[in-house]
């Protein structure tokens, strides 16, 4: 396996209807699983939080139900669907399991399956960024922000907090601006709903003016070199290039990140910049404690 951390499950007893005579047919017997999990356990040790490794409660939950229920004559069945349910329930995209019989050959201790599956990715995972924004409870609504971005998607990058001049409408107070780099699958359709969701959740209004105060507002701005023109987005994000809060963000993240439309990184963009009016300063380190500033990795 490529990762060198591994989740271990190991000697998880379990009694199923399991074999090809008759007897097994009508009495239960056991089965012993062992589990192996590729899984980058350095962002869980950093943070010590459960949100950020492999769930293997909930996993052991999951197997003793599916084992406890199933009725195959086979062990290599049970093996191989198992390894697929928990592919498709957890997301998987490798393991390694082994199914025993203890007490199956005369003679033998045990007698197993012992399987490696790496499952192909339905979504190509790609590095994603986005801004994001408050100018109401910014501290609040930033940081529950980025704790369910970090629950739910890899971090790979993270800017310091910028507060911002407002844009068009300026009688409000400053807004609070970060950038986030992520890795994920999916559309940007379907990132798009979840973002919205997580704006409800901070208290996202709908507003009679595009540039009025804001509890939370996050936008899509890069998915990897995708150039998309649809009706409500585009990617490339158009603010890139005109507006500070986002502009100065990504290139604290990633000077040499190249822009996909204009083929110009970062720093080149950054450098051509002349709109005076929009005031920008680098807030402290400690805005987010937990959240450190970090480039792309």
């Amino acid at each position: 396996m490529p990762s060198q951390d591994y989740i271990v499950l190991t000697g998880l007893k379990i009694r199923c209807i399991i074999g090809i005579f008759e007897w097994e047919r009508k009495r239960k017997q056991d089965v012993v699983i062992d589990l192996k999990i590729p899984c980058d356990i350095r962002e869980a040790a950093r943070r010590d939080r459960i949100a950020d490794t492999v769930d293997y409660k909930k996993i052991a939950k999951a197997v003793i139900a599916y084992v406890e229920k199933s009725r195959f004559q086979l062990i290599e069945t049970l093996a191989e669907r198992l390894a697929g349910f928990l592919s498709r329930d957890f997301h998987l995209a490798e393991l390694e399991l082994t199914v025993s019989k203890p007490g199956a050959i005369r003679g033998s201790q045990n007698v197993g399956i012992l399987l490696h599956r790496v499952f192909p990715s339905k979504d190509p995972v790609e590095r994603v960024f986005w801004g994001l924004g408050s100018n109401i409870n910014p501290r609040q609504n930033l940081g529950m922000a980025l704790t369910e971005i970090g629950r739910k998607y890899p971090l790979r990058g993270l800017s310091h907090v910028y507060e911002t001049s407002p844009v068009g409408y300026a009688r409000q107070a400053p807004f609070w601006n970060m950038v986030v780099a992520v890795e994920c699958g999916g559309t940007p359709e379907t990132l798009r709903k979840w973002i919205g969701i997580l704006e409800k959740k901070a208290g996202r209004r709908p507003s009679s003016s595009a540039f009025g105060p804001r509890s939370l507002d996050i936008d899509l701005l890069l998915w990897g070199n995708r150039v998309e023109k649809k009706r409500d987005f585009s990617l490339p994000h158009p603010d890139i290039q005109t507006k500070a809060f986002v502009l100065f963000p990504l290139l604290e993240i990633s000077p040499n990140l190249v822009h996909p439309s204009v083929g110009k990184p970062m720093v080149e963009l950054a450098a051509k910049f002349r709109d005076a009016t929009q005031k920008i300063r680098q807030l402290p380190s400690h805005t987010f404690s937990q959240f450190p500033p970090q480039g792309l990795q």
